[in-house]
């Protein structure tokens, strides 16, 4: 018995030394296959067409986004929670009320793709329908990131809309060209400031107001910041307050203060390139697979 029980320590220890390092716990992290990925991925951009894309942004709360989804645009800035990410990735694609730069999204193609376990990356060409700049349509390449819990929700995304610059280059100099192109930046400006100002006398009352007058709102956004580059989106420009007046008829009280003087944390200008760059903001999921068969 006392030589079993020596031997039986021998081996416990020897045991103990050898054993192999347990495996990763990674039973939060749901393990999809290529074409399910596929799938998310093209259901997420038939919700993203219009009208679709206005029936996901009147729910308010879409379920193709996490409770704590975790989301960026390059351009604009971070959307946390659940009811800022359907505002702004539905409701600002479902058609604004003013004039806007932002497009209508229609058809669209995939046209690269790659996927493992729960992380998808892709491009994919839409088309967008502008309304203020007299229904013109133009093809626009969306990168994305996203991931996917076990519910098939979108836990985090990372989005670059490709030659952006371009594009609003574009949209801004289109039209008769007998007119200079500083001319149509003029109007540009005032039909912008003249719709912002509009929706903010509709929508922001009591609490929620910005501006004393129609009058004090037109001289700020016209004469006291900049129209705006196009990756300042998320800047004290214009251009980043025309972004936001479409969200403000969803819910007045939260977005009335991004078109206002201060820009409510969302446009000004207290992130400087590095930050943006280093910003740590995912957390929720690893944007490397840890599952390789």
């Amino acid at each position: 018995m006392k030589l079993y029980t020596i031997l039986a320590a021998i081996t416990a220890v020897s045991a103990h030394a050898i054993a192999p390092i347990a495996p990763r716990d990674d039973t939060a992290t749901p393990n999809f296959g290529y074409n399910e990925l596929y799938e998310l991925q093209t259901t997420f951009w038939q919700k993203f067409q219009y009208p679709n894309s206005l029936i996901e942004a009147q729910s308010i709360n879409s379920t193709v986004f996490s409770e704590d989804v975790q989301g960026r645009v390059s351009d604009t800035r971070d959307f946390l929670g659940r009811e800022l990410n359907t505002e702004y990735i539905f409701g600002l694609f479902g058609g604004a009320n003013g004039f806007s730069i932002v497009g209508v999204p229609g058809a669209f193609e995939i046209v690269q793709f790659s996927a493992q376990q729960n992380i998808a990356a892709a491009s994919t060409r839409i088309n967008f329908t502008f309304p203020s700049f007299g229904n013109v349509t133009y093809p626009v390449r969306i990168d994305t990131w996203i991931t996917w819990n076990a519910a098939k929700q979108i836990t985090q995304y990372d989005v670059v809309f490709r030659w952006f610059g371009f594009l609003l280059k574009t949209l801004l100099t289109s039209g008769d060209p007998t007119v200079s192109d500083a001319d149509k930046l003029a109007k540009l400006v005032d039909v912008t400031a003249k719709s912002i100002c509009g929706t903010h006398q509709t929508y922001c009352n009591g609490t929620n107001t910005q501006y004393a007058s129609s009058d004090q709102c037109y001289e700020f956004l016209t004469k006291e910041i900049r129209v705006g580059e196009s990756f300042e989106l998320g800047m004290n420009t214009l251009l980043c307050r025309s972004i936001h007046e479409i969200m403000i008829k969803y819910r007045p009280n939260v977005h009335c203060a991004h078109i206002g003087p201060s820009g409510g944390d969302m446009c000004d200008d207290k992130i400087g390139y590095a930050q943006k760059v280093d910003d740590p903001l995912y957390t929720n999921s690893p944007w490397i697979p840890t599952v390789y068969s």
